[in-house]
């Protein structure tokens, strides 16, 4: 490639991790767990990264639940950019009717780094009130990075 605006050449640093569904219902709320669409950016500079995922929920209504994911610099400790809501399920039909919700969500950040560093998707569900969820699910999390500076 001549490298004109817009174009990826060879030696770019890229690259993408596919993960496993994570079970998020069995841990408490607001506890953020890690998926294994990880990343290694390998030398310093700034990263585009981009990520999606779906989610899962089921309940029995009356429920409110939430599910957030994130991006999380393992190697200082710390989240990239903010988290995402990825699905708000606040149903209340008066009661005893199971369901189940699946969402999409995408999310971006850029991240500058002196050296090389392992970047991770995470998730989390978050009770907000009634019922419970019985089951939540952040599946099939993807996390790509292109190096466009440094």
């Amino acid at each position: 490639m001549s490298g004109t605006a817009g174009s990826i050449t060879a030696s770019q640093p890229h690259g993408e991790a596919l993960g496993a569904d994570v079970d998020l219902q069995a841990v408490a709320t607001d506890t953020w767990v890690a998926t294994t669409a990880q990343v290694v950016l390998p030398e310093a500079g700034t990263y585009a990264l981009f990520a999606d995922c779906f989610s899962h929920l089921a309940a029995t209504t009356p429920w409110a639940v939430a599910v957030n994911a994130r991006l999380f610099n393992v190697t200082d400790g710390t989240p990239v950019g903010v988290e995402r809501r990825i699905q708000f399920a606040n149903i209340n039909d008066g009661g005893g009717t199971v369901m189940s919700l699946q969402n999409a969500g995408s999310f971006s950040a850029f991240l500058t780094v002196t050296g090389p560093a392992t970047v991770r998707v995470e998730g989390k569900r978050t009770y907000v009130g009634f019922n419970d969820s019985t089951q939540a699910l952040l599946a099939a999390p993807r996390l790509g990075f292109l190096k466009v500076a440094g």
